[in-house]
Formats: structure tokens, sequence, C-alpha cells
């Protein structure tokens, strides 16, 4: 054996590695700058070249397989030679210099399913358009007859009226009952499509000749069912929300005129109607969803009608608040907020001598007494951006008004309230009054309803100032300030004209309306001050009784109003304040024999509520709530008869009032209160009651009177049961 030196097996080593790193080398990739996995890098190849090395001599490298395609270039085919598939040529052709006649061709299989799917595609292109042709033919059919009886049968008002109800082409053909013309699938020539556009036209004139209400409106349905709807809402929404002059509206209305009425004016009020359109004999759920379908059309047309009206138009204002109303109604109270925010804000910028001074003037007031504030001219409608707030809606929902209120307005200053031709009779049911619209019973009563609008005006003046005094826009809340509040409210009261003052027998379910909200406001005027310190137990609870009392009050004529009316025939708002009354009541006095009756009577009215107005829903599961946080029992019967008002979540309940509670937010007001209100309140309340009964003439009587003598208000037949 040849004994080797150690530097010998060095210097084999040394040319060892150098071979390998050498052969390594060439099965490198070159480097990219997009991989840098591929770079040359002297250590890693030496690191690789000292992995490989054991066991692999300089004469016996093992070759590095390379990229293999089994889709080889022509070239790379014809030599039988392997190809990587390289584009746009292979590593073989560009060794060869033959780079320009290395091609590829789609491999046979690939070709093979691209046609499979191309054949696929226009088979069903063809099924397509076969279809297409087979319903062309049939359309062209139906329209080729009703063209002909359009012609010849002299039945052109019916077909026309049935496209306007949006019947079918085939339906029509089919009542026609004629058979199929022609197998010609062209087009309608345009002699057709201008014979067809004068028939519309036509149509349009006789509406308007024979007064039809189905002028005003696309959804398809009967121009008596327009009628009843519009008489609806002028028997139990209009009195008590009036946004139009109604003689103005009908005048318009009949004449197919657009100054004082306009379609989408129609269709909003149609929507509104709904909520109190009931059928006795049919009550069922699919009759419901029908209803709700019908509103929902309503109100979709009148919205697309808005997008291209004038904002400023005075009809486009009263649609935005009647809007308002129907949105409340309907539980989205988020999205009538913005209708009545659009409807201010459009009347604020509206010029005046689109209508008559006194309907503008009615119109104005309705709207703001709804959610703000209007300045009056002397002769005409003027209005001033910085005297709008909130009013009713804010009052009954607690928001901030959005501006200061003027104190110098007048309502109803150029109106005449004594208008003796307005009447009023209960209809209910299209079988109600054989009248036509408009047309007035000598057996009906007196409506009182412009009178009443100008006291509601007036009240809500009232109202106006209290939410600025408790939202901090008047400084801190002083005892002179809540009871200057007081004594106006009182004042308001007793200076009802008589026709509005008693609510005895039957009175106008306007005119009980304006005496339950009336009540509400006294308690939200003094509920507040039920959270301050007072020093004399006896004053609290002297200031608590009036609370009660106004709330016992305020119930009983909601239960008058439920007898003689129902609930099914309601203003949104009236819900609100059933449960303010209504809450008032079980707070204060739970432990009295009257709790558990006005808790039935709440959970109930709103259930009848219900079938109208969605809104009762989560009115119903926040009262409930309530009772909860009072600890008062519910009866099993009235939790089951609630049913899924139980399951409303917190989004309902906000989208509802845009609070999740319709009660008052005391922890914001209290900030807002002098820390001596409660010291010093009753014993001022005592000093102006004195005071008020030393001025009573001899028989008469006195609100702060009776109640600075610890008298009591007589609650009737609902509470004292």
């Amino acid at each position: 054996m040849v004994e080797t030196t150690e530097p010998e097996i060095k210097r084999s080593d040394t040319v060892a590695i150098d071979r390998s790193d050498q052969s390594m080398q060439h099965v490198q990739p070159s480097p990219s700058p997009t991989n840098p996995t591929t770079s040359t890098d002297p250590t890693m190849l030496g690191r690789a070249a000292s992995q490989s090395r054991p066991g692999t001599s300089a004469g016996r490298r093992r070759k590095v397989p390379g990229s293999v395609t089994p889709n080889a270039c022509t070239n790379c085919k014809k030599a039988r030679a392997k190809c990587d598939g390289v584009k746009p040529a292979c590593r073989r052709c560009v060794q060869r210099h033959v780079s320009d006649s290395c091609h590829y061709e789609i491999h046979a299989k690939t070709a093979k399913e691209q046609m499979i799917r191309e054949i696929q595609r226009l088979q069903r292109k063809n099924d397509y358009l076969e279809g297409e042709k087979d319903s062309l033919w049939e359309k062209n059919s139906w329209i080729k007859r009703i063209m002909r009886s359009l012609e010849d049968d002299g039945q052109r008002s019916e077909i026309i009226s049935r496209l306007k109800r949006g019947e079918s082409h085939q339906a029509i053909a089919e009542w026609l009952g004629r058979p199929l013309v022609g197998s010609d699938t062209q087009a309608l020539s345009p002699t057709t499509k201008h014979q067809i556009s004068q028939a519309i036209e036509q149509y349009h004139r006789n509406l308007v000749e024979n007064h039809d209400p189905r002028y005003w409106t696309n959804v398809p349905t009967e121009g008596e069912l327009i009628e009843h709807l519009i008489r609806l809402y002028l028997t139990w929404i209009h009195p008590v929300h009036m946004i139009f002059d109604q003689e103005h509206f009908l005048s318009s209305f009949k004449d197919c005129s657009d100054v004082y009425c306009s379609s989408a004016l129609v269709n909003i009020i149609c929507a509104m109607s709904c909520h109190l359109l009931h059928d006795p004999w049919d009550d069922d759920e699919q009759t419901r969803l029908g209803i709700e379908s019908l509103r929902t059309q309503f109100i979709n047309e009148s919205k697309s009608l808005l997008k291209n009206a004038e904002f400023g138009k005075m009809t486009s204002i009263q649609t935005y608040a009647i809007m308002f109303l129907v949105e409340a109604g309907s539980g989205h109270g988020l999205i009538a907020s913005s209708h009545l925010r659009l409807a201010v804000e459009s009347l604020i910028e509206k010029k005046s001598g689109e209508q008559s001074s006194e309907a503008e003037e009615v119109a104005a007031w309705g709207v703001l007494t709804l959610h703000t504030y209007v300045v009056f001219g002397p002769s005409r409608c003027v209005l001033s951006c910085e005297a709008y707030g909130s009013s009713a809606w804010s009052a009954l929902t607690y928001q901030k008004p959005s501006a200061p209120i003027s104190t110098h307005a007048s309502p109803f200053a150029n109106i005449s309230l004594d208008r003796i031709e307005e009447r009023w009779s209960m209809y209910r049911q299209p079988g109600d009054s054989s009248l036509e619209l408009g047309e007035q019973s000598t057996d009906d009563r007196q409506s009182l309803a412009t009178l009443t609008a100008c006291e509601h005006a007036k009240l809500y003046r009232i109202v106006h100032e209290c939410i600025l005094i408790y939202c901090g826009s008047r400084g801190k809340v002083s005892t002179k300030s809540i009871l200057d509040l007081f004594q106006r409210y009182v004042m308001w009261k007793d200076g009802l004209p008589p026709g509005l003052r008693s609510v005895e027998g039957q009175p106008l379910p306007h005119v009980l309306f304006l005496h339950i909200q009336y009540h509400t406001a006294i308690i939200q005027l003094l509920q507040p001050l039920l959270s301050l310190n007072h020093s004399n137990q006896e004053s609290y609870e002297q200031l608590l009784q009036v609370v009660v009392d106004n709330a016992k009050i305020g119930v009983e004529l909601l239960f008058q109003y439920k007898n003689v009316y129902t609930n099914l025939y309601v203003s949104p708002l009236q819900m609100f304040c059933l449960v303010h009354l209504c809450d008032a009541v079980v707070r204060y006095d739970g432990q009295s024999d009257t709790t558990p009756k006005t808790v039935d009577f709440c959970l109930t009215s709103l259930e009848e509520a219900k079938v109208g107005y969605p809104l009762a829903g989560p009115l119903q599961k926040m009262f409930r709530l309530s009772l909860t946080e009072y600890s008062i029992p519910v009866p099993n019967e009235l939790e089951r008869m609630i049913g899924v008002s139980a399951r409303i979540g917190p989004e309902e309940m906000l989208d509802a009032c845009t609070r999740s509670t319709y009660k008052q937010p005391i922890a914001q007001i209290l900030p807002n209160v002098d820390v001596e209100l409660g010291q010093n309140f009753m014993n001022e309340w005592q000093r102006i009651a004195e005071g008020s009964s030393a001025e009573v003439p001899p028989g008469g009587g006195s609100y702060f009177g009776s109640y600075g003598k610890g008298k009591r208000i007589e609650v009737g037949s609902l509470l004292n049961l």
C-alpha cells in the first residue's frame, strides 16, 4: 500500500472541492432579480458542494435532471428530445441557434376539452334564443290582439284601465278571448306606437273629465278605494295634524289641478290611511299582508314622484310631513325624522305666493307644529331661519330643538277659526256614508278642526319652551321658569273656547287628543322635579299627587277614546301619549288598586293599535321593560298576548322613536337644574296658589288653589272602579 502524506491528502481534497464547485455552477439557474432563491452566492455553492462530496468522486459526478414539459416544441418532437417548455424558445433550440423555428402546438387533449366547452356554451345560448323567440312571438300576438280590440270593439277605456292597473298583456289578451293572429315576430311599427300613445292620452283626458281618482296614482287599485282612503285620512288624521287646507285640497283633487294637490301628496295620504284600513269581516293575516303591501306601493310611488319634484313647492313640503307620520307609524322613527327635517328646511326656503295666504298659513303651522316653529307676517307667511325648533316629535321623544323659538308668533292670525261649513262624522267603512267625497250631511257635527289646530299650535308653543328650558338653552332651570310654564299651561287650558273645553259625552276625537296632550305636557314639566331633594316631605307628596292626578286623568281620556272610537283609528303620536301617561301612573302610584288596571289597559290598547301601526310593537316592549324595572308583575295572559313584541331587540326600539326608551332622560336633565330648586319650589308653589285662590270670584275654581289647599281631582270610571 502506498502511503500518502498529509499535504497530498489536503491537496486532493481541495481539487475535489474545486471540481465539485465547477459542476454545481453548471446546474444552478441563472440569477433572476425576481427570484432571490436563485442567487449564485459562493458561500451557498460551497455549502452545497460540501454536502454532496461524501461518496462522490470527480470522475463519477451525477447529472442533475432539468425541467421537462409534456408538450414539447416542434423541433424537440422531431428530434425525440426532451424539451423544457420555455417560451418563446426552449434551451435546446437556443443552444442550436434555431430559436426562430421553436413553436408549440396545443396539446390534443387540451384542444378537445376546449372544443367540448365551446359546444356546450353554444348549445345553451341556442336554447336561450329559442326561448326568447317563443316569448317574443307570444308577446307580439298578445299586443296584436289588444290593438285589434282597441280598433274594432270600442273597449278602449276598459283595456287601458287594465293596463293602468298593471295587468299583463297575456291577461288582457285572455280576457278578450280571441284567437291568436299571425306569427310575425317583428317589433311594433311606429304607427302602432303612436296609436298606443294616443289611446293613453285619451284615457287620461277621460279621467280628468270624469274626475276619476285614479288620475293621481299609478298604483293598481280601484277609484273607490282611493276615495275611501282619502275619507279615512280627512276623518281621523287631518283634524289632528292639519297639514293642508281641506277645502282647497278637495277642489284641486276633483278638478285634477296641481295647485293644492299633487300625485305625490295623494299617494302619501293613501299610504297613511292604509294604517287605518281594516276589514272587520276578513281580518286575517293574508288581508293584513295585502294592506301592508298596498301601503308600501303608495309610499314607493310617492317617493319616486318626489325625485323629480321641486323641494320648495308647498305640495312637496306637505308630502314630506305626511311621510313622517307614515314612517313613524310603521316604527321607523329614524327615517321619519329625516323626512320631517326635509319638510322643515324646504318650508324655510320656500317663496310665498304659490298658494293663497290662508292655505299657506294653515300648511306652515301644521308642519311646524309637528317639528318646528314659524313666524308669520301681518298678511303673508314669512319664514325665519332663526325661529324654528322641535315641537311635537321632540316633546314625545325627548330631543333637543334645533334652534330658539320666537315668542311673537300668533297661530292662525289671518285665518277664520269659526268655519261653520266644516262638518265631521264618524267614517270607518265605505258604507258609513253615501255622500260623495267632500259633501256634508245635515246630521254631521261641526268639526271645529281649524279651531282645534289653532289651540294645538298654541299648546306646542309652551311645550317647545319647556324643552328649551330643560335642555339648558335658557340657562339653569329655576323655580320661576318652571312655575311660569305651569301658569302658562293652566291659562291655556282655562282659555280654551267653549266648544273645546268640555270632553263630556262623545267629544270629537281631535278634541279628546288635544286634552290628552295637555295632561302629557304637565307630566313632562313636573316629573323631573320628583328626582330632586325636597326638604319638606309634605310638599314633595303634594307635587307627586299633581303628577299622578294628571296622569290618571289622561289615562281616563284615553279610555274614553278607546270606548268611543277604538284604538284602530288613532294618530301615531297618541300612542306615545299612552305610554307616557300609563308609565307615570304605575311608576308613582304602583301600590294602588289602579295599577293593574292601568297595566292591562296600556298593553291591550297597544295590542289593538298594532293591527294598523307596527310602532305599537316596540312601544309594548319598552313599557314591558319599564314594568320590570318598577317590579310590577304582568299577568300570564298579558304575557301571552304580547307575543312577538317580547322578542323585539334594542335596534328596533331605537328605530321606533330614535331612542331606546320612551322615558324622560332625567339623568341628562338634572345637570341643567338649579341646585336649590328642590328646596324653594314648593314655597313658591304655595305662594302662587294662595294668590291665585284669593283672586277667584265666588263660586269659581282655581287649578292652583285646588292643589294649594290639598284638594284632589276626581278621577272617573276607569281608574276608580
